[in-house]
Parts: C-alpha cells; sequence; structure tokens
C-alpha cells in the first residue's frame, strides 16, 4: 500500500447561512483605533462574513453528507473519521455525545474517530497530513477528513488578522484512483518559539515547508497554477505569501471579502472555488497552505 497513490474525493464546504458586513459591526471604529488600523476596506480586504446560530458540529455533518454522496457506495469503505476543530467539548461524557451524534448521523457507525486539533487554522491541512499517511501506509481504506467551527456569542469576531466566519468543510482521503484532486504530498515546518497569541506569521517557515515538499515532489514551485491559503486581510497574504516564493497571479483573495476567514477549512475551501472556476484545469497542480503563528502545514494536488 505504500505506493499507492492517494486522492481526495467529495470535496465541500458549508458556511455559516447569515451573511452580514463587516462595516456593519457595532464598535467598529473604536476596534481599528485601538488596533492601529486604518478604516479602508479595499485595503485590508473585508466585506463579508457568515454566522450560523447552530452548532459546529451540525456545521461538519452537512458538508460531511455531501462528501460522502460523492464517495458512493461503490468506492472503500470509510473506516475511519478525523474530525478537526479549535475546541472540543471538554469532558469525557461530551466527547462521546460529539462524536457519537455526528458518526450516527452519517451510518458511520464502524468507523474509527481521530479528533486533530492545537494547530488552530491549519488543522485541516495538519489532518490531511495525516489521513494521507494513515491511507498509504493501509491502516486505512478511506478516511472522511471534516473540520468546523464557530464562534461563541462572547467572543470577537474581528481579529488584527481577519474576520472569523462561521462553517466547515469536507473532503475524503483514499488510495487508489478516480479522485478529484491526486493528493502528491504534505509538509510542515513549526518553530514553537514564535507561537504566540495574534503572533505574526512566517514566510519563513512556509519557504522551508515549501522546500521539503515540492523537493520530494520534484516539482518546480514556478509549475504550480495556484496557491489556496488563509483568508487572512489582504496585506498579510500577498506580503507574506511572496515572500516565501509565490508569485501575485499565483494567489487567491477572492474570498478574502466573500466569506471571510473560516479558521482551518479556508485552503480546501478556496480550492473547491478555484477548481469551480476553471483556474485550474486538469493536470495543472495546486498547493495548500495554511500559516499560524510558529508553524506552517501545506500539501500538493494534482487535479484529476
Amino acid at each position: 500500500m505504500e505506493n499507492s497513490k492517494v486522492y481526495l474525493y467529495g470535496c465541500h464546504y458549508f458556511l455559516g447561512e447569515e451573511e452580514r458586513r463587516v462595516a456593519e459591526i457595532p464598535g467598529l471604529a473604536s476596534w481599528l483605533a485601538r488596533n492601529q488600523m486604518i478604516d479602508n476596506a479595499a485595503l485590508w480586504g473585508w466585506d463579508r462574513f457568515r454566522v450560523s446560530d447552530r452548532p459546529a458540529v451540525e456545521l461538519m455533518a452537512e458538508t460531511a453528507r455531501r462528501s460522502l454522496s460523492d464517495f458512493g457506495a461503490h468506492q472503500s469503505p470509510v473506516d475511519a473519521v478525523i474530525l478537526c476543530a479549535t475546541r472540543f467539548p471538554s469532558d469525557v461524557d461530551g466527547h462521546a455525545d460529539f462524536i457519537g451524534r455526528l458518526l450516527d448521523r452519517l451510518g458511520l457507525h464502524h468507523a474509527m474517530p481521530y479528533g486533530v486539533t492545537l494547530n488552530r487554522c491549519a488543522t485541516l491541512i495538519s489532518a490531511l497530513g495525516l489521513a494521507s499517511t494513515l491511507v498509504s501506509s493501509g491502516r486505512h481504506q478511506s478516511i472522511l477528513v471534516a473540520a468546523g467551527d464557530t464562534i461563541g456569542a462572547s467572543e470577537d469576531r474581528l481579529r488584527p488578522f481577519a474576520v472569523f466566519s462561521d462553517g466547515a468543510a469536507s473532503c475524503i482521503v483514499s488510495a487508489g484512483h478516480g479522485g478529484e484532486f491526486q493528493l502528491l504530498g504534505t509538509a510542515a515546518a513549526v518553530d514553537t518559539r514564535m507561537m504566540k497569541p495574534n503572533g505574526e506569521i512566517s514566510a519563513n517557515l512556509t519557504r522551508r515547508a515549501n522546500s521539503e515538499l515540492f523537493e520530494r515532489a520534484e516539482v518546480d514551485l514556478r509549475n504550480v497554477k495556484c496557491v489556496a491559503h488563509n483568508n487572512l486581510w489582504k496585506p498579510i497574504i500577498v506580503m507574506k505569501e511572496q515572500q516565501a516564493g509565490f508569485r501575485l497571479d499565483q494567489l487567491y483573495l477572492n474570498n478574502i471579502p466573500r466569506i471571510g476567514h473560516v479558521f482551518s477549512c479556508d485552503p480546501l475551501i478556496n480550492m473547491i472555488d478555484q477548481a469551480q472556476s476553471g483556474r485550474v484545469a486538469s493536470g495543472e497542480l495546486l498547493a495548500l497552505g495554511s500559516s499560524v503563528s510558529g508553524a506552517r502545514f501545506s500539501a500538493l494536488l494534482r487535479k484529476t
């Protein structure tokens, strides 16, 4: 199994049902003053964001159902699920209820559950690396990877680096053929000394992760059609991704004003939207990347 090809199937996402405007957030002017930011939507790239009054587990179920439907019964059975979130229930009874209700709702009564967190808004890409390893090693046949998060009522959606949206995204990682994307590899670079609240993301860590990823895949970064990154404020993405070696025309900035920052789901969402728009043709390469303070997680795919 270790030499088998790994594919992504059933890539989907589900956003909070209510669309709101950043310009209408109460106290925006005072927030900007506190953070020494000018009121210029075009500069930062803010416009809309999504809100849901449903818990994250329900948003995960919505997108996971679509992934499973696309995957179909003719494929190898989904025998594991990796759930990604910035927070899970705090007690063991809550864990059982969270996992049990979700997998029962999806009909995955015998799938092995895994939980991935702590990598903040890079959790989904880190989970793709784990899923790829588990499938390639033969430990599992097909793995549903689902991420979802919502902002609590007492939390601030506006941060110095982004505006947060509620949402979820999912895909199925499986060996064989016929998926929407072939997963050519994953890589990460970490420096725990840089992990700080609202800390700056590092272009150097991105360069390190990319160097490992592209060298193993025997691919030149210049041959990558586009990169699906996090939806942070435009100046941050434009500066950091170009410092790391990507060209401006490889970036995808459309979803920053359209939906904001959907936690770790951004790269998968941006990958889906670029593929559906025709920006990535069959056979072309697409990079996924999530940067948080002290870490960069990357993946390289080929559209089938």
